[in-house]
């Protein structure tokens, strides 16, 4: 899934934390960063703040039904 622009990263993250299983943001170099690290929530709003049209980027969800929490923040 891919992010929508101008999101609000906070609600994004608290939408995150209610996923029941692993939330990741792949980057284009095939990084993965789990959104449920704190550690790696800080690295997404610093690479996300502002520059979120730009992004190639991914959202990956380990449990299926979690992408109905994050559908109002990604497009498919």
């Amino acid at each position: 899934m891919k992010l929508k622009p101008n999101i609000s990263i906070p609600s994004f993250l608290q939408a995150v934390q209610d996923c029941q299983g692993e939330v990741c943001l792949v980057t284009k170099e095939g990084d993965h960063l789990n959104l449920k690290s704190v550690l790696s929530q800080f690295v997404f709003a610093a690479v996300i703040a502002g520059k979120l049209q730009n992004f190639e980027g991914f959202i990956t969800v380990q449990n299926p039904q979690d992408e109905i929490l994050l559908r109002d923040f990604c497009t498919q």
